[in-house]
């Protein structure tokens, strides 16, 4: 039965292709402006009627008839046939035409629009701000344009769409670039456009209309052009930057969230739809541990921003973009800076020169610390090594002589990320296989 379907559905696409109507006439070619094979109807809009004529191309004699209403009205309309063809001459607009019986599921339909009629005429083009202008922008189009009516054979009414087209220039984010870059924007609208709701344009640009689709097919194309508008809306980006590099020993954040081992310096640049954005406004918050709340203590003006984070914390950092004329803000970029609270741990052993590459270097653990002074003392109170640079340490060696097993004693004064100096001591014992040559003599002098 299936197969019966699909053969009896081929045999009648196959009848409709093989009998097809053609329209010629008017100015330039005939436009197809809708194929509507699930109602057999198509419509063809003409650009005037002279010399107008619709042919047919079918087995047996021809019957034409007309219809303004629905098929089943249709009246008789005078052709003439040769051969297999017939054509009609006398054409008017907003009819539909036909060969066959209404009732045949294989009969189709012509209807034609005289569309030199109801070509679009166009008056004026107008921006006009509302109170979201910083979202939106309203396109007032005073354009006279009847709708293209017609009607299918059952009698439902229908509409021909018509297109136009809103071209303008905007700018958009380029992540390539890391920058925003001026770019064409071409809308199509479809039925009645007297307004047009576009998304705010972040740069000044004309608005022009052109259309409609089909004035285009017929080279009677129009086109209306708006006043410049001056652009309001605002859009910022924004880079973070560190050139901080952490030693092995110290502890920092990791991955790719803002923030570390204090101090660290970063550099915000705010990258904006200039020159309509033209205020810059960075403000900077920190969480008080006791509320919970950010709270503001520093502000800053420039496009870009250098700051050193020197206490531990959270931190928010927010940009805040906008006009000249201080109507349109863009506030979305908002930076999230955890900064480490400080740390310092002195390790209580290690084995210089037995194993190397492992454990044989005295370093602290450390994180967002400042005026780091680290000193060594043996048993006795005497000075042996004494550095300023947290990320180094102690390879257990005096005047190129590593030292002999022993404890020793290990100071270290520093200020935290609370600006408080702070000292902290640890013995440490040093291991070694052996005691060679190579290790200097204890004495109360020296070690």
């Amino acid at each position: 039965m299936k197969r019966f379907i699909v053969l009896f559905s081929f045999l009648q696409i196959f009848y409709l292709l093989a009998a097809q109507y053609v329209v010629s006439g008017g100015e330039n070619t005939p436009f197809l402006a809708e194929d509507d094979t699930r109602n057999r109807i198509q419509v063809y809009l003409l650009n005037g009627l002279a010399g107008a004529e619709i042919s047919f191309t079918g087995e047996g004699a021809h019957q034409w008839f007309k219809y303004s209403e629905n098929a089943l009205s249709a009246t008789p309309v005078s052709s003439i046939q040769s051969g297999n063809t017939s054509y009609i001459t006398d054409v008017e607009d907003g009819c539909g035409y036909f060969t066959g019986e209404p009732t045949d599921p294989k009969t189709s339909y012509i209807w034609i629009i005289d569309y030199s009629r109801y070509a679009p005429t166009f008056f004026n083009l107008e921006a006009q701000e509302e109170d979201d202008r910083c979202e939106y922008l309203k396109i007032l189009a005073d354009v006279e344009a009847e709708q293209l009516n017609y009607r299918l054979p059952t009698g439902a009414p229908a509409v021909l769409q018509r297109i136009y087209h809103l071209q303008y220039q905007t700018m958009e984010w380029d992540d390539d670039l890391l920058q925003f870059v001026p770019i064409d924007k071409d809308l199509e609208l479809r039925g009645i456009i007297a307004e047009i709701i576009v998304e705010a344009p972040l740069m000044n640009t004309m608005f022009t209309l052109t259309g409609d689709s089909f004035a285009a097919h017929f080279g009677m194309e129009q086109a209306i052009r708006s006043a410049e508008y001056k652009a309001v809306a605002v859009a910022v980006n924004c880079t973070a930057k560190t050139d901080r590099e952490y030693a092995e020993n110290e502890t920092h954040a990791s991955g790719d969230a803002l923030g570390g081992s204090a101090p660290i310096e970063y550099t915000f640049t705010a990258i904006a739809n200039e020159p309509t954005a033209a205020f810059f406004n960075w403000k900077m918050f920190k969480r008080d541990l006791a509320t919970g709340n950010y709270v503001q203590f520093y502000r800053y003006d420039q496009k870009v921003m250098q700051y050193t984070f020197n206490e531990s914390g959270d931190f928010r950092l927010q940009l805040e973009v906008s006009d000249k004329t201080l109507s349109c803000v863009d506030s979305s970029q908002v930076f999230t800076i955890l900064i480490g609270e400080s740390k310092m741990e002195i390790p209580n052993a290690f084995s210089p020169g037995t194993s190397p590459g492992i454990n044989d270097e005295l370093r602290v653990s450390y994180a967002s610390i400042t005026n780091f002074k680290a000193s060594v003392y043996n048993r006795w109170g005497n000075l042996l090594f004494h550095w300023e640079d947290p990320a180094k340490g102690w390879d257990g060696r005096v005047n190129g002589r590593y030292v002999p097993s022993g404890t020793y004693y290990v100071i270290v004064e520093y200020r935290d990320s609370t600006g408080k100096k702070r000292t902290a001591s640890q013995s440490v014992s040093i291991l070694r296989a052996s005691e060679d040559n190579n290790s200097t003599t204890t004495s109360n002098s020296t070690l």
